[in-house]
């Protein structure tokens, strides 16, 4: 029993030897750490190392050696390892996931995408200048840090490693000039269509009346409109001519939707107004007719909301008709502003058989009739708040004795005031008619 206990002890006390033998204390980085530590530490650094574009077709066990003293890091979601204006000192190798460069923070150019085997932040040490663009880790990225002193010191040098460095900054140069290339490209397409959309909103706005004063010459009434579109060009339009000398008509609307197909459809729906005012007949009919042509063929299910009038102009009589339109303000000296009643109606270019209600009112002098399209009322400021009909006649309140010019103007200076600055949403449109009577 003794003798296998003294046994035992030779044992432990030969494999106690043996272990000191086999991994003696060696020097990393400045560290006494036992070799086989290191030698763990090159096992797990081998099985990446091939993958790694910078060290690709590179066989050599120094840098085996190098990169098993290099830090891996685990990255969380979103972490930024590099932004603007910072010092860098490290290329970050990705061994697992992606890594985003983004250039700003606007969001306007699209990132570029640092994928697994691929480096990041070479530029910087290069150069030593600060980091220009943010480099962010998205989910599941693995990255592993070299520094600038243990690059320059002891990988440059390694056979292959300058090579596979001026390659990867070749390819880099290379996309760099490819996305010039396509942005010029681009900005030159975007030039093209922005002188396209000039050249469309001339010619819309070609079509709407023209000319300060509308009507001069005529002192029995005034009209002024207005017309401020969301984009390059809208919807919106308004419309006043005169049917023969003792009739006018008049009308305001907001087609669907906006852009280039919105304004088709709107020069479509004044062409077809013009057309039928001209034969004289009542505004009731004249909507049917436009509604019935705009049916056909309407195949993206586009709509246009009008309200249109007819005005007597000897008698004052006006004749009006609401397609689907927002009601318009009559103001009357001493009594202010308040909706007529025209009732909803149907929008135009829906339903072939669509019925719109008439109705008709006596015009005193010095009254005065505000159209507006919804994008007066629904207009918002920066808390999201709408403008309002409220808003709308609290604007307008004691202008009912006020010329239609200053009454547009006062208005739509109201609703820029109420929107703070808040990007415009939608077209605003503008029509006043002051009516003064025969002398």
């Amino acid at each position: 029993m003794n003798g296998t206990i003294k046994e035992s002890g030779r044992t432990t006390e030969r494999r106690h030897q043996q272990a000191e033998v086999s991994f003696p204390l060696v020097l990393a980085d400045g560290v006494c750490v036992r070799e086989d530590r290191r030698r763990n530490g090159e096992r797990r650094r081998k099985p990446f190392i091939p993958e790694l574009l910078l060290f690709r077709n590179i066989h050599d066990e120094r840098l085996v050696r190098v990169l098993a003293g290099c830090p891996v890091r685990e990255c969380a979601e979103g972490e930024v390892l590099l932004a603007p204006g910072q010092i860098n000192h490290y290329i970050y190798l990705v061994l697992a996931g992606n890594l985003s460069v983004c250039i700003g923070t606007d969001g306007s150019a699209p990132p570029l995408i640092i994928e697994s085997g691929e480096c990041v932040g070479e530029l910087s040490i290069i150069d030593g200048k600060p980091v220009s663009a943010y480099v962010i880790a998205e989910h599941g990225c693995r990255v592993l840090e070299v520094s600038d002193l243990v690059f320059w010191s002891q990988i440059i040098a390694l056979p292959g490693i300058a090579r596979n460095l001026l390659k990867i900054l070749s390819e880099r140069m290379r996309q760099d000039n490819e996305i010039i290339i396509r942005n010029v490209k681009q900005r030159l397409h975007y030039e093209q269509i922005e002188k396209e959309l000039q050249t469309a909103r001339s010619i819309q706005a070609s079509m709407l009346p023209r000319g300060r004063p509308l009507f001069p010459g005529r002192d029995e009434f005034d009209v002024y409109a207005l017309m401020d579109p969301a984009k390059e060009i809208g919807g919106d339009f308004f419309d006043a001519f005169l049917i023969g000398e003792d009739k006018l008509f008049f009308a305001i609307g907001d087609v669907s939707g906006k852009g280039i197909p919105a304004a088709l459809f709107m020069i479509e729906t004044v062409t077809l107004l013009r057309m039928e005012a001209s034969r004289d007949i009542p505004p009731q009919e004249i909507l049917a007719r436009v509604n019935k042509q705009l049916c056909l063929n309407n195949d993206h299910g586009m709509f246009v909301t009008v309200f249109c009038g007819v005005l007597d102009i000897a008698r004052g009589v006006l004749a009006y008709c609401n397609g689907g339109h927002d009601a318009p303000l009559i103001g009357r000296a001493g009594a202010g502003f308040d909706f007529i009643e025209c009732g909803g109606g149907m929008m135009l270019g829906a339903v072939p058989d669509a019925h719109c209600q008439p109705g008709s009112m006596v015009l005193q002098r010095g009254d005065v009739v505000l159209c507006y399209t919804d994008g007066v009322t629904e207009a918002m400021n920066r808390e999201q708040e709408m403008f309002t009909q409220r808003r709308l006649r609290e604007s307008v309140a004691g202008m009912e004795e006020a010329e239609a010019a200053h009454l547009v103007r006062v208005l739509h200076a109201e609703i820029r005031a109420f929107a703070q600055g808040a990007p415009q949403s939608d077209d605003i449109a503008v029509l006043a008619l002051k009516y003064r009577g025969r002398s």
